[in-house]
C-alpha cells in the first residue's frame, strides 16, 4: 500500500533544474518540465516548490497548490498534511495511494510523496479535490487551471450506499488477502464492466450477473455477504471515484486455466490474480 521515492543525486539535480512554475500534462514522459508554465484562471500562478514528473503524472506541492486556490491553512502532523479551505477538508499522508477530500478517496497511483520537505501529489488529483479543471495545451506548453466551486462534492453525497455496500463486499470476498493495489484492481474490473455495453448497468447487477453462468464465485458460495475490512471499503471508494489499477481488464481469475485465459488477452498479473482485457 505504501511506496517510497528514493531520491538519487540525478533526480535531485533534475528537480533543482526545474523552474518554479514548471508543470506538465499527464501525457509528457518522465523528463524535467522546463519551459512549461501554469496559469490559474488565466493568470500566471505563483508557485515556489519545483515540480517533477513520475510515470506521466506531474507532482505539485500540496501547500503551494492549496494556497494558490485560497486555502485557509495547511498544517503538518506526523506524516500527514491537512488542508482547510472554504467547504473543503483534505488530508494526505506520505506514501499513501490516495488522499481524502471531503470524505472522498482520490487515487494517487504512485503514492503521495515527501520530496525535500514538501508533500507532493499529481496536479490532476489535487485539482479534483478543489473542483478545479486542468487543461494541457501542447502547442503553447501551458497548463491551465480553472477554479470551480472550490470544493469537491462530499463523499456522503457522492457515494451511492448500495454501490459501496456491494463493491466493498466483492472486493473483500475476491481480494481480501491481496495487496491494496490488488483490491483496487478488482473494483476496477467491476467499474470497467459498468462502462461496457456487454454487461449490466449497476454494481449489484454486474456482481450478480449470471446470464452466461456465475461471474463471481462469492455470489454462489456466500462469501459475498462477509463484512469487509476497512481497507476493502477504502479500495471500493477509490474504485467508485475512478481509481483503477486493472487498466481495461474485464475479467480476472486466480488461474490461467479459465475461460478468460483461453479467450481474452492477458493484461497483467497482480498478486495471485490474472487480469484479462
Amino acid at each position: 500500500m505504501k511506496k517510497r521515492l528514493l531520491l538519487s543525486g540525478i533526480v535531485l539535480l533534475m528537480l533543482t533544474a526545474i523552474t518554479p512554475l514548471a508543470f506538465a500534462a499527464d501525457t509528457i514522459s518522465d523528463t524535467p518540465s522546463a519551459g512549461v508554465s501554469i496559469t490559474l484562471n488565466g493568470q500566471p500562478a505563483e508557485l515556489h516548490v519545483p515540480i517533477f514528473e513520475l510515470n506521466s503524472a506531474t507532482y505539485v506541492s500540496i501547500r503551494d497548490f492549496s494556497k494558490a486556490m485560497g486555502a485557509d491553512s495547511v498544517t503538518w502532523n506526523d506524516g500527514t498534511v491537512t488542508v482547510t479551505a472554504p467547504n473543503l477538508s483534505l488530508d494526505a499522508t506520505v506514501d499513501d495511494l490516495y488522499l481524502v477530500a471531503n470524505g472522498r478517496y482520490l487515487f494517487v497511483p504512485d503514492s503521495t510523496l515527501l520530496v525535500n520537505g514538501s508533500v507532493m501529489v499529481p496536479i490532476r488529483v489535487i485539482a479534483k479535490a478543489f473542483d478545479a479543471s486542468v487543461d494541457w495545451n501542447g502547442a503553447t506548453r501551458i497548463v491551465s487551471v480553472a477554479k470551480g466551486s472550490g470544493a469537491i462534492e462530499p463523499g456522503s453525497v457522492f457515494y451511492d450506499q448500495t454501490d459501496l455496500y456491494w463493491m466493498s463486499r466483492i472486493i473483500n470476498a475476491e481480494a481480501g488477502g491481496e495487496s491494496f493495489v490488488g483490491k483496487i484492481a478488482v473494483g476496477g474490473v467491476i467499474m470497467n464492466r459498468l462502462k461496457s455495453p456487454e454487461f449490466p448497468k449497476t454494481v449489484y447487477d454486474v456482481i450478480f450477473d449470471d446470464e452466461y453462468g456465475v461471474q463471481f464465485t462469492p455470489t454462489e458460495n456466500g462469501t459475498i455477504y462477509n463484512t469487509p475490512s476497512e481497507e476493502c471499503i477504502i479500495a471500493a471508494k477509490i474504485a467508485l471515484d475512478g481509481g483503477n489499477t486493472a487498466g481495461d481488464s474485464l475479467y480476472f481469475a486466480a488461474t490461467e486455466n479459465c475461460w478468460a485465459g483461453r479467450n481474452r488477452p492477458l493484461a497483467m498479473t497482480i498478486g495471485n490474480h490474472y487480469f484479462y482485457a
